[in-house]
């Protein structure tokens, strides 16, 4: 399999140097490496033109006018020409054989078309070997996540905790999911789209260093649990946890895949099981009560025949 590299840059001078230090420093070189200047106001395409003498494998593009974070990915990714793209920012550190495992991932695993690593966190004082840890992720949970194809409301669920910077796409992958006219980050919208087609896969290991710094263009996203200091009761938890949940899941997936019937998905089928066990668990005639209100106003996808059903 051939690789590219798909690298955006945008006033990036400190730190350009010693990440592609680290991508030609690979166990397996790619094949190439496209870079996309979002308009570098300091020396960064000049450092670029310097290791583009070297290594001719280097592709760069200067935009005409500043495309910004989300377009700018875009563009890179859509320049690519080989099998596998690698995804990468302009300020962190490959591990030496992070190309090689990716590689490897897909070749024993033909039935993802995309892949996500692990990540060290790196700032001035020290490094946090796992990134999913400090989020109180687990590799295990993740891999089973997988497994049951429970990816993809994982991540609307939790908050999407997979970083750009830690993703490789099959190229045909592009065309296979529309892989264009990205409505926001690449992050997001790529991972979203695979893992909502049971497509992501993930390597349990740090492939590469995460550098924390306040000059990121577009920097780590980390929101809290959102921890409710009022009283609940079970049932409403429940609600809570699984059928407001999943109502959010069925949402993200009908933006991304417009075309497609969400009642055809498992993901559907699952939102089910969960509304109808919080009806079930509702007393007889706040259930009839309940079941008329949300009839009327088309909410849990309830309509009124549905009241001799419950």
């Amino acid at each position: 399999m051939k690789t590219s590299v798909a690298l955006c840059t945008y006033n990036g001078e400190k730190y350009i140097s010693a990440q592609l230090d680290s991508i030609l420093n690979q166990t397996i070189l790619p094949d190439e490496i496209v870079i996309c200047d979002d308009i570098s106001k300091d020396s960064t395409v000049e450092i670029i033109r310097d290791y583009q003498k070297i290594h001719p494998n280097i592709r760069v593009f200067i935009n005409e006018s500043n495309l910004g974070f989300i377009k700018n990915f875009e563009k890179a990714i859509l320049q690519c020409s080989f099998d596998i793209i690698i995804i990468s920012d302009q300020d962190d550190i490959w591990e030496k054989d992070k190309i090689e495992k990716t590689i490897g991932f897909f070749t024993k695993n033909p039935q993802f078309d995309g892949v996500f690593h692990d990540l060290k966190l790196m700032d001035k004082e020290n490094t946090q070997p796992s990134y999913l840890n400090w989020k109180n992720i687990s590799h295990h949970t993740i891999l089973t996540e997988i497994d049951a194809g429970q990816l993809f409301p994982s991540l609307i669920i939790k908050g999407s905790f997979i970083l750009g910077c830690a993703v490789a796409i099959r190229k045909e992958a592009i065309e296979k999911y529309a892989l264009k006219d990205f409505p926001f980050a690449h992050d997001y919208f790529i991972v979203q789209k695979l893992s909502s087609k049971n497509a992501l896969g993930f390597i349990p290991e740090s492939l590469s260093s995460y550098r924390l710094h306040a000059d990121q263009v577009y920097g780590l996203r980390y929101k809290p649990e959102d921890k409710n200091s009022g009283l609940i009761t079970k049932t409403q938890q429940y609600f809570r946890d699984y059928v407001w949940n999943y109502l959010k899941v069925l949402e993200k997936y009908n933006a991304i895949n417009a075309d497609e019937d969400i009642k055809s998905t498992t993901f559907y089928t699952t939102f089910l099981k969960h509304r109808n066990i919080y009806l079930k668990s509702l007393k007889f005639a706040k259930r009839k009560i309940y079941i008329a209100q949300c009839a009327r106003h088309h909410y849990l996808d309830l309509t009124w025949s549905d009241l001799l059903k419950y």
